[in-house]
């Protein structure tokens, strides 16, 4: 399965429970404030689905603050917090940030499970997001739908200074490319696509996404980066590319890429 159909489903999925507990709900006396925290629970689920971990955080944030909100008029009215408003409150923030937190970062697993079990050699050893074959597929599927319907879309590329890594025994290397892939993999939506090139550097492909928007995200993992490794700046490049301004240099990185896979393809069959 796609993670894509999963998405709709679960969102599917999540949409009937809502409206049916609505429905439910409405034989007796309607509760407004619980109508509300319904709704805020399905768009904590779609950001948790759609986005992952941070989006879920982020809107099981919000949603606890607006149902807060909601609740003020109650406890006006009982002179107070009483322990039967508190754990109403309390279920309802847990839920939220169940759903978004937990959630969120379920289905950012779920995705390279997926892929997992569709192609047994889709992801990379070290880094668990996908290698340079499969991420591949998602830029060349982003440059085939820009070349026909001119769908914006961008590309950062990520790489670490060698000596970051020299004089590293291998289990310490693996688990620094594993931390950075890791939080590369939390920081974008699910929509986006990560993965580590055979030469080690990481990939991440964001459809529908101009370059405006790809320099924020690039910006923003390239900070993160260097404080998961505890490293300056300079010591990990970031390279931004996005259509429609660098749509010729994406095209002579993807020419750059299939020529690594070929070279590599090649000796393998000599071997």
């Amino acid at each position: 399965m796609k993670y894509s159909r999963f998405e709709a489903l679960v969102s599917g999925l999540g949409a009937i429970a809502v409206l049916s507990a609505l429905a439910l709900s409405a034989r007796g006396a309607l509760v407004i404030e619980e109508v509300v925290a319904e709704v805020l629970l399905l768009f904590v689920l779609f950001a948790a689905v759609h986005w992952g971990r941070n989006g879920g955080f982020i809107a099981a944030l919000g949603a606890s603050i607006l149902y807060l909100l909601a609740r003020v008029p109650l406890v006006a009215a009982m002179g107070g917090l009483t322990w039967e408003v508190t754990s109403i409150v309390l279920v309802r923030v847990l839920s939220y940030g169940l759903v978004g937190i937990v959630g969120g970062e379920l289905c950012s697993r779920i995705r390279y499970i997926f892929a997992k079990l569709e192609d047994s050699s889709s992801l990379d050893e070290w880094s668990q997001v996908f290698n340079q074959r499969f991420i591949m597929r998602a830029f060349e599927s982003a440059l085939g739908q820009h070349g026909r319907y001119q769908t914006p879309y961008s590309v950062v590329v990520l790489e670490l200074a060698d000596v970051l890594l020299t004089d590293l025994r291998s289990s310490k290397q693996r688990s620094i490319i594993r931390g950075v892939a890791t939080h590369i993999r939390n920081d974008i939506r699910l929509v986006d696509e990560a993965g580590r090139l055979d030469d080690g550097r990481f990939m991440v492909v964001l459809p529908h996404t101009p370059r405006d928007g790809a320099l924020i995200v690039g910006e923003r993992l390239h900070r993160g980066i260097c404080n998961v490794v505890g490293a300056r700046e300079e010591s990990i490049s970031v390279n931004i590319l996005g259509t429609p301004e660098d749509a010729d240099e994406l095209v002579e990185l993807r020419r750059g890429l299939v020529a690594q896979l070929d070279q590599l393809q090649a000796t393998v069959s000599t071997a």
